[in-house]
């Protein structure tokens, strides 16, 4: 009993983990329908500034108070140069071209970081053991910062009129722009939501997952998979899928072989996309996922 429960709180940890990257999947996709491939890059490249700025001798909450907002600019950056100036943007296109995007990404982080996978110092804290379960100090960051962080993102987009406008430009464009809603502004302040869940994604789990160049494309691809199970609409669905596919990941891990963990995922995919094409959540999408 006491492997179980030790199993399923390191699960809670790393699927928090990919909850974070899995709204900012949702965030972009629920505003211009873009599957935005370069989310897992995002918290590749924030958990490597953020090591960058502690040894250059920043304190550990500078560095990270610094590396967010510089990962929010740097997505809505890539946004404007790459996004922006094709007119007719489809599910399909975004696919390949933020894959390319993300391809680029990664060989930049090698070219400055270099191979090796690095960590973040940890977070304050000491570590406990409650029950048997030997409990990280770093985890129960990884768990309360990414509360506070889905939390504030779902109400951002579904209660707060910004929010919802943001919405409205997915769901009815030409409506939103007779009402004075810009769906370019709509899509900047979503990849500025995207990149800052996936820096924050980047920066609390760095201490205990590591970061690395291509550490962005696992993360980018359980995202991916937890943001399936809304169907790309529902932020709630999302962050849940990520924290269930940390724990299923981790159970197959101890009770099976670590060899098995990372198909995980794909067995999701599959199983969703099989039998739930539009997600868990009720409301479908005009795409399908």
């Amino acid at each position: 009993m006491t492997d179980l429960l030790q199993l399923v709180f390191a699960g809670l940890a790393q699927g928090s983990v990919y909850g974070l990257v899995a709204l900012g999947f949702v965030a972009i996709f629920a505003v211009r329908e873009i599957v935005n491939l370069v989310q897992g890059e995002y918290a590749a490249l924030a958990g490597l500034s953020a090591i960058s700025a502690v040894g250059a001798g920043l304190p550990l909450v500078v560095a990270v108070l610094v590396v967010i907002p510089l990962v929010m600019g740097i997505a809505v950056l890539l946004e404007r140069l790459t996004i922006a100036p094709i007119k007719k943007m489809t599910p399909l296109t975004s696919i390949i071209l933020t894959l390319g995007v993300s391809t680029a990404v990664k060989a930049i982080m090698l070219l400055i970081w270099g191979p090796e996978a690095k960590g973040l110092p940890t977070f304050p804290g000491s570590d406990m053991t409650i029950g048997g379960v030997s409990i990280r100090s770093q985890e129960l960051w990884v768990l309360g910062i990414s509360v506070i962080v889905a939390y504030a993102t779902i109400w951002f987009y579904e209660h707060t009129i910004r929010g919802k406008s943001l919405r409205a430009c997915a769901e009815q464009p030409v409506a939103a722009r007779l009402v004075g809603i810009s769906p370019r502004t709509a899509t900047v302040v979503a990849f500025a939501v995207a990149g800052f869940t996936g820096a924050v994604a980047g920066v609390v789990g760095s201490p205990i997952y590591l970061s690395s160049w291509q550490s962005g494309l696992s993360l980018g691809l359980k995202g991916f998979v937890a943001a399936t199970l809304g169907g790309l609409t529902s932020l709630r669905v999302a962050m849940f899928g990520g924290v269930l596919l940390g724990v299923l990941e981790n159970l197959v891990a101890g009770y099976l072989s670590s060899g098995y963990r990372d198909a995980v995922a794909f067995v999701v995919l599959v199983l969703v996309l099989l039998f739930r094409p539009h997600g868990l959540a009720r409301k479908t999408s005009g795409v399908r996922v």
